[in-house]
């Protein structure tokens, strides 16, 4: 009788959730499929809306241990702490060493929270990842506003998921009827700079008439105290920073003795398989690919997963490996927290209840899929 092949998925992550709730197929290929991860998996698409109020923290969470064993597979909640790709070993932090035949990375990206001197250990600076830290932000605010204080808040990053932090910053503090004070800060000359123009100026004016004080072309060079030092040398007073900029693939794939890239992850190509080992996989924010620059949103990791667990399933029957092309244009939405959201496609924009509408059918039925296979391995 032959071995059974381990193929070890490491993350739960956007991608290693449709390869959990399709372990099955891999399985009936002769394989011991186990997801490893430390935590729960925390969905990115309704994170800032639960910073808002708008959604529970168990609305915007899926068991990834259920999932997997839903489908035979088995779920070790551990940390990773080194992966010696020329021995096929992980090493993890309490269940000692794990080997594999094909291994899968989908372990995310992390804030740099060191870029920013005096913010490391500052209790009073909040990074947007891990995810569960908006909602830790949100249960530290109600608590300071139920006991009748109202802290000065500063986002540092004019992107995407900073402009949706500092938005539903305003939008919780609005539910405790608290007017806070709210200033979101790039160092760009406009918020979200990969959307069209005008839907950026939009959204700047929205934000602005909510309250929100927007400063561009402003560096920050350190947290001080109760205050960000600009480069100019102005000073910006925050009782509570939250930083939204500086994502880095996880640390995990700088330590595995393949080709990375010092920020942005381990080397992938089309196949998405490193690009010097065939057997080590990996998807989303930890892993960037030959000749594309890929901004770190979900919706890649959602369309990669497809092909990881196609490609897992190949290599498990020795048969050629799918291609993955990055989609040229795709929809993103932003929730506001006031009942609008804005959606971008390409250089085609609008705002509005219908756009908001449409980004939580989107989330709630991605989230309902995985959990629907959750249910069912814990029916009788």
């Amino acid at each position: 009788m032959s071995r059974l092949r381990s193929v070890i998925l490491v993350g739960a992550g956007h991608a290693h959730l449709y390869v959990a709730a399709h372990a099955a197929a891999l399985m009936e290929r002769g394989a011991r499929v186990v997801l490893v991860d430390p935590g729960g998996f925390w969905y990115s698409g309704l994170a800032t809306g639960m910073l808002g109020g708008m959604y529970e923290p168990a609305e915007d969470q899926v068991d990834p241990r259920a999932l997997i064993e839903s489908q035979g597979g088995e779920f070790i909640r551990d940390r990773v702490e080194t992966v010696q790709a020329g021995a096929r070993r992980l090493r993890l932090a309490a269940h000692g060493d794990l080997t594999y035949d094909y291994l899968s990375i989908n372990v995310g990206s992390l804030v740099n929270v060191d870029a920013l001197p005096g913010a490391a250990h500052d209790p009073t600076v909040w990074s947007v990842k891990p995810i569960c830290n908006l909602w830790k932000l949100r249960s530290h605010l109600e608590e300071r506003f139920h006991a009748g204080e109202v802290p000065r808040v500063a986002v540092v990053g004019g992107g995407a998921t900073g402009s949706e932090v500092a938005a539903n910053l305003k939008a919780l503090a609005a539910r405790h009827d608290i007017d806070l004070g709210v200033v979101l800060v790039t160092r760009g000359d406009r918020l979200i700079k990969e959307a069209p123009a005008g839907a950026a100026r939009a959204l700047q004016r929205k934000l602005t008439q909510r309250g929100l004080v927007i400063r561009t072309h402003t560096r920050i060079l350190r947290r001080e105290r109760e205050s960000l030092v600009a480069e100019d040398g102005s000073r910006i007073g925050a009782d509570i920073v939250v930083l939204a900029m500086g994502l880095e693939a996880n640390p995990l794939v700088h330590e595995m003795g393949l080709p990375a890239h010092c920020k942005n992850g381990l080397h992938i190509n089309g196949r998405l398989h490193s690009i010097a080992d065939q057997r080590v996989f990996a998807a989303g924010d930890c892993a960037v690919m030959e000749g594309f620059d890929l901004p770190k949103l979900g919706v890649f990791g959602v369309r990669q997963a497809v092909y990881i667990h196609a490609n897992l399933r190949a290599s498990l029957e020795g048969k050629p490996l799918a291609e993955y092309k990055p989609q040229t244009r795709y929809l993103t939405i932003l929730n506001l927290g006031d009942g609008t959201a804005l959606a971008t496609w390409g250089s085609s924009w609008w705002n509005g209840r219908a756009s908001m509408w449409l980004k939580d059918a989107i989330d709630r039925r991605f989230l309902e899929r995985y959990r629907r296979h959750s249910h069912n391995a814990q029916s009788p």
